[in-house]
């Protein structure tokens, strides 16, 4: 028996978020793991995010470039693509159907109690 069932219902959901902030705007590994806790309240590993958006990278939905700092050592950029987009719209979409099957549950759970 699960004793956390958030984290199944929330398993993944950190990838829709991450594609959402590169959305508007590139970033960095650390100013991402800061921006999901902030915008999207997904607290994630920092190991995680970062094979995550080398998966994004390897499946075309994300490129990443290296950039010079000024401040200490050169940081990787990571940027949007146009599949991105696509994949992102589509993990709306299926967010939506899951968002109507969730209200549904916890109405008429509510119902009942």
């Amino acid at each position: 028996m699960r004793k956390h069932c958030s984290q199944v219902v929330l398993e993944n959901f950190f990838e829709p978020c991450i594609l959402y902030l590169l959305l508007e705007k590139p970033g960095y590994g650390y100013e991402l793991s800061k921006s999901l806790r902030d915008n999207c309240d997904c607290q994630v590993n920092i190991g995680n995010l970062y094979r995550c958006l080398n998966r994004l990278v390897k499946q075309g939905y994300v490129t990443k470039n290296t950039v010079e700092s000024s401040i200490g050592p050169n940081r990787t950029i990571y940027e949007i693509t146009g599949d991105g987009k696509s994949y992102l719209n589509e993990w709306i979409e299926n967010l939506k159907k899951q968002n109507k099957t969730i209200v549904k549950l916890i109405t008429n759970y509510q119902k009942i109690v």
